[in-house]
Protein backbone atom coordinates (compact mmCIF):
# COMPACT_ATOMS: atom_id res chain seq x y z
CA UNK A 1 0.00 0.00 0.00
CA UNK A 2 1.67 2.97 -1.19
CA UNK A 3 0.81 6.31 0.62
CA UNK A 4 3.22 8.51 -0.74
CA UNK A 5 6.31 8.98 -3.61
CA UNK A 6 8.24 9.95 -0.76
CA UNK A 7 7.63 6.80 1.36
CA UNK A 8 10.64 4.92 3.25
CA UNK A 9 10.07 1.85 4.58
CA UNK A 10 12.96 0.50 8.05
CA UNK A 11 12.85 -2.76 9.23
CA UNK A 12 15.43 -2.80 12.60
CA UNK A 13 15.76 -5.48 14.52
CA UNK A 14 11.64 -6.73 14.67
CA UNK A 15 10.86 -2.71 14.76
CA UNK A 16 8.75 -1.72 11.94
CA UNK A 17 9.22 2.57 10.62
CA UNK A 18 7.33 4.02 8.31
CA UNK A 19 8.61 7.52 6.91
CA UNK A 20 6.64 9.65 4.31
CA UNK A 21 5.52 12.96 2.65
CA UNK A 22 1.95 13.96 3.40
CA UNK A 23 0.98 15.42 -0.20
CA UNK A 24 -3.00 14.12 -0.12
CA UNK A 25 -5.98 16.59 1.15
CA UNK A 26 -7.44 15.44 4.81
CA UNK A 27 -10.88 14.78 2.72
CA UNK A 28 -8.68 12.11 0.24
CA UNK A 29 -6.26 10.38 2.99
CA UNK A 30 -9.66 10.01 5.26
CA UNK A 31 -11.02 7.81 1.65
CA UNK A 32 -8.58 5.54 2.73
CA UNK A 33 -9.53 4.54 6.27
CA UNK A 34 -12.64 2.26 6.40
CA UNK A 35 -12.99 2.37 10.22
CA UNK A 36 -13.39 6.42 10.49
CA UNK A 37 -15.80 6.13 13.41
CA UNK A 38 -13.45 5.52 15.74
CA UNK A 39 -12.24 8.99 15.49
CA UNK A 40 -14.54 11.27 13.77
CA UNK A 41 -15.61 12.80 17.18
CA UNK A 42 -11.76 13.94 17.70
CA UNK A 43 -11.39 14.60 14.54
CA UNK A 44 -13.96 17.11 14.83
CA UNK A 45 -12.00 19.42 17.41
CA UNK A 46 -9.46 20.01 14.92
CA UNK A 47 -10.06 23.28 12.81
CA UNK A 48 -6.66 23.32 10.86
CA UNK A 49 -6.29 21.67 7.47
CA UNK A 50 -2.59 20.73 8.63
CA UNK A 51 -3.41 19.36 11.93
CA UNK A 52 -6.66 17.28 10.14
CA UNK A 53 -4.09 16.03 7.49
CA UNK A 54 -1.79 14.93 10.31
CA UNK A 55 -4.23 13.44 12.25
CA UNK A 56 -5.41 11.10 9.22
CA UNK A 57 -1.95 10.50 8.08
CA UNK A 58 -0.77 8.89 11.32
CA UNK A 59 -3.75 6.17 10.95
CA UNK A 60 -3.13 5.68 7.52
CA UNK A 61 0.61 5.33 8.07
CA UNK A 62 -0.33 2.66 10.54
CA UNK A 63 -2.56 0.59 8.63
CA UNK A 64 -0.13 0.48 5.81
CA UNK A 65 2.41 -0.05 8.39
CA UNK A 66 0.61 -3.43 9.92
CA UNK A 67 -1.05 -4.18 7.23
CA UNK A 68 -4.48 -3.88 9.10
CA UNK A 69 -6.50 -0.72 11.04
CA UNK A 70 -5.97 -0.72 14.68
CA UNK A 71 -7.74 2.40 16.92
CA UNK A 72 -4.59 4.85 17.92
CA UNK A 73 -5.44 5.74 21.55
CA UNK A 74 -3.87 8.10 23.91
CA UNK A 75 -2.97 7.71 27.48
CA UNK A 76 -2.65 10.36 30.24
CA UNK A 77 0.92 11.69 29.03
CA UNK A 78 0.04 11.78 26.06
CA UNK A 79 1.63 8.50 24.91
CA UNK A 80 0.27 6.96 21.65
CA UNK A 81 -0.87 3.15 21.97
CA UNK A 82 -2.69 0.70 20.03
CA UNK A 83 -6.29 -0.61 21.30
CA UNK A 84 -5.10 -4.42 21.02
CA UNK A 85 -1.60 -3.33 22.76
CA UNK A 86 -0.33 -5.77 19.25
CA UNK A 87 2.29 -3.38 19.44
CA UNK A 88 4.37 -0.72 21.31
CA UNK A 89 4.42 2.54 18.84
CA UNK A 90 5.74 5.95 18.43
CA UNK A 91 4.59 9.12 16.27
CA UNK A 92 6.04 11.92 15.05
CA UNK A 93 5.38 14.46 12.68
CA UNK A 94 7.11 18.17 11.49
CA UNK A 95 6.52 19.95 8.27
CA UNK A 96 4.74 17.53 5.63
CA UNK A 97 6.52 14.80 7.16
CA UNK A 98 5.25 12.01 9.01
CA UNK A 99 6.98 9.12 10.48
CA UNK A 100 5.50 6.14 13.03
CA UNK A 101 7.85 3.24 14.90
CA UNK A 102 5.90 -0.18 16.04
CA UNK A 103 7.91 -2.75 17.85
CA UNK A 104 5.62 -6.00 19.00
CA UNK A 105 7.60 -6.32 22.78
CA UNK A 106 9.85 -3.29 23.12
CA UNK A 107 9.24 0.24 23.70
CA UNK A 108 10.30 2.91 21.27
CA UNK A 109 10.59 6.24 20.16
CA UNK A 110 11.13 8.48 17.28
CA UNK A 111 11.33 11.44 15.79
CA UNK A 112 11.55 13.73 12.75
CA UNK A 113 12.56 17.21 12.16
CA UNK A 114 12.84 18.92 8.92
CA UNK A 115 15.53 21.26 8.41
CA UNK A 116 15.24 25.00 10.50
CA UNK A 117 18.35 27.31 11.14
CA UNK A 118 16.87 28.63 14.17
CA UNK A 119 18.19 25.30 16.39
CA UNK A 120 21.49 27.39 16.56
CA UNK A 121 20.01 29.56 18.63
CA UNK A 122 17.89 27.12 20.90
CA UNK A 123 20.92 24.20 21.55
CA UNK A 124 21.68 26.23 24.72
CA UNK A 125 18.15 25.33 25.85
CA UNK A 126 18.52 21.24 25.35
CA UNK A 127 22.01 20.97 26.08
CA UNK A 128 24.45 20.88 28.96
CA UNK A 129 27.52 23.17 29.00
CA UNK A 130 29.74 20.04 28.68
CA UNK A 131 27.75 18.63 25.30
CA UNK A 132 27.95 22.25 24.08
CA UNK A 133 31.62 21.77 24.03
CA UNK A 134 31.81 17.87 22.64
CA UNK A 135 29.02 18.75 20.01
CA UNK A 136 31.05 21.50 17.99
CA UNK A 137 29.44 24.12 20.70
CA UNK A 138 26.39 24.71 17.83
CA UNK A 139 28.64 25.50 14.90
CA UNK A 140 27.08 22.17 13.19
CA UNK A 141 23.91 22.42 13.02
CA UNK A 142 23.47 18.57 11.48
CA UNK A 143 24.77 17.36 14.76
CA UNK A 144 22.90 19.78 16.56
CA UNK A 145 19.63 19.06 15.08
CA UNK A 146 20.82 15.48 15.84
CA UNK A 147 20.96 15.87 19.48
CA UNK A 148 17.94 17.32 19.84
CA UNK A 149 16.32 14.49 17.55
CA UNK A 150 18.07 11.82 19.75
CA UNK A 151 16.58 13.45 23.23
CA UNK A 152 12.95 13.88 21.72
CA UNK A 153 13.30 10.30 20.97
CA UNK A 154 13.91 9.47 24.32
CA UNK A 155 11.54 11.13 25.95
CA UNK A 156 8.69 9.53 24.02
CA UNK A 157 10.44 5.77 25.70
CA UNK A 158 11.34 7.19 29.34
CA UNK A 159 8.50 9.86 29.87
CA UNK A 160 8.61 12.65 32.85
CA UNK A 161 12.08 10.76 34.20
CA UNK A 162 13.58 12.83 31.00
CA UNK A 163 11.47 16.05 30.93
CA UNK A 164 14.41 17.76 31.59
CA UNK A 165 16.77 17.82 28.67
CA UNK A 166 19.95 19.20 29.91
CA UNK A 167 19.96 17.43 33.81
CA UNK A 168 18.12 14.07 32.70
CA UNK A 169 19.74 13.69 28.81
CA UNK A 170 22.80 13.12 28.07
CA UNK A 171 24.40 12.65 24.50
CA UNK A 172 27.84 11.65 23.99
CA UNK A 173 30.27 12.84 21.21
CA UNK A 174 29.56 11.41 17.73
CA UNK A 175 30.39 11.39 14.36
CA UNK A 176 27.79 12.97 12.01
CA UNK A 177 27.06 10.84 8.74
CA UNK A 178 23.90 10.38 6.56
CA UNK A 179 23.12 7.54 8.82
CA UNK A 180 24.66 5.97 11.95
CA UNK A 181 24.48 5.82 15.49
CA UNK A 182 24.51 7.93 18.68
CA UNK A 183 24.58 7.12 22.29
CA UNK A 184 22.91 8.71 25.32
CA UNK A 185 22.34 8.01 28.94
CA UNK A 186 19.50 8.76 31.12
CA UNK A 187 21.07 10.38 34.26
CA UNK A 188 19.10 10.02 37.04
CA UNK A 189 19.12 5.76 36.45
CA UNK A 190 22.75 5.64 34.91
CA UNK A 191 21.06 3.80 31.73
CA UNK A 192 22.70 3.93 28.49
CA UNK A 193 20.64 4.15 25.42
CA UNK A 194 21.78 2.89 21.24
CA UNK A 195 19.34 5.73 18.98
CA UNK A 196 19.95 5.16 15.47
CA UNK A 197 20.07 7.90 12.42
CA UNK A 198 19.42 9.24 9.02
CA UNK A 199 19.96 12.58 7.84
CA UNK A 200 18.95 13.61 4.17
CA UNK A 201 18.15 17.71 3.36
CA UNK A 202 14.70 16.78 3.56
CA UNK A 203 14.78 15.99 7.50
CA UNK A 204 16.19 14.47 10.52
CA UNK A 205 15.59 11.12 12.20
CA UNK A 206 16.61 9.23 15.09
CA UNK A 207 14.62 6.20 16.44
CA UNK A 208 15.33 4.14 19.15
CA UNK A 209 14.38 0.80 21.04
CA UNK A 210 14.68 -0.38 24.62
Amino acid sequence: MLISKSEKSIMFNDAKILVFEITQTSEELLQQIKNRGWFETELKKFSSEKRKREFIAVRLAMKSLLRKEINISYDADGKPYLADNSYQISISHSGNWIAIIAHPSFAVGIDIECPRKKIASLYTRFLSEIEQEELSNGKDLNQIQLAWSAKEALFKIIGKQAVDFIKQLRIFPFEVKTEGEIIAEHIPTNTLYQLNYIQSTLYTLVYCLS
